[in-house]
């Protein structure tokens, strides 16, 4: 692997955060791969070495911690295998979820929507890559706006609706982790009105009595923001 160019392995289920990130590491010089899932994050591991594999904590088929653990058992059976770095990004900072990642094999976590800024260190760290100006491999500005705000909203409006069909279907867990992937999108876009919106129904769906309609009129208010968001002007 090319020194100057490390290899970084971005995994996260959001595809507003896929595009976001990768354009921001391109531009601090990294090769970056993506994947989706654990599966294809396992798969890409073990295909070839990784300079930095950032780790979304929350994946639809494993947990962060789950993929940290097979990938450091894939190490123990290979002495010749190479120790990849692992970084966890994640919505949640409480101490009982970051003390679950790091035990699981994690090296460090950072907070979502991830700054700039904790992307170099973790490169400067771990890749011994310092970055350059910031910017340089980016798309035109206008252009990069345009394209992850359409994305964005594309994504949400899509996670709305099967977020809205599990809750007529009863289904918490999958209710849940639509959440947290919107969430995490909207941190992103720094959409604070959305991501208020999605706590409050973290909170709802954790409640111990009937919250159906708090559940309900949260969703209604959901589909209204991103409906004005889609509104031209």
């Amino acid at each position: 692997m090319n020194r100057s160019e490390p290899r970084v392995l971005l995994v996260d289920d959001s595809a507003t955060i896929r595009y976001a990130m990768q354009n921001r590491l391109q531009s601090l010089g990294c090769q970056v791969q993506v994947a989706a899932d654990g599966a294809a994050a396992l798969a890409a591991i073990r295909a070839q070495p990784q300079g930095l594999v950032l780790l979304d904590c929350f994946l639809p088929d494993l947990p962060g911690h789950e993929v940290a653990r097979q990938v450091r058992a894939l190490e123990q059976e290979d002495p010749q295998r190479p120790y990849t770095p692992l970084i966890g990004i994640s919505a949640e900072a409480d101490a009982a979820h970051v003390r679950l990642c790091l035990d699981g094999g994690m090296d460090g976590m950072l907070d979502k929507p991830v700054q700039t800024a904790d992307l170099r260190k973790m490169l400067s760290l771990w890749c011994d890559h310092e970055c350059g100006d910031e910017g340089a491999a980016l798309p035109p500005r206008e252009e990069y706006a345009r394209d992850l705000a359409r994305l964005f909203l594309s994504t949400s409006q899509h996670d709305l609706a099967a977020l809205q069909q599990a809750h007529r279907a009863g289904d918490q867990a999958t209710m849940g982790k639509l959440a947290h992937r919107m969430k995490g999108a909207a941190l992103t876009m720094q959409r604070s009105e959305i991501v208020a919106l999605l706590e409050c129904l973290e909170e709802a769906m954790q409640d111990d009595y009937d919250t159906q309609d708090a559940i309900s009129l949260l969703l209604s208010s959901l589909e209204k923001v991103l409906a004005a968001s889609a509104a031209p002007g």
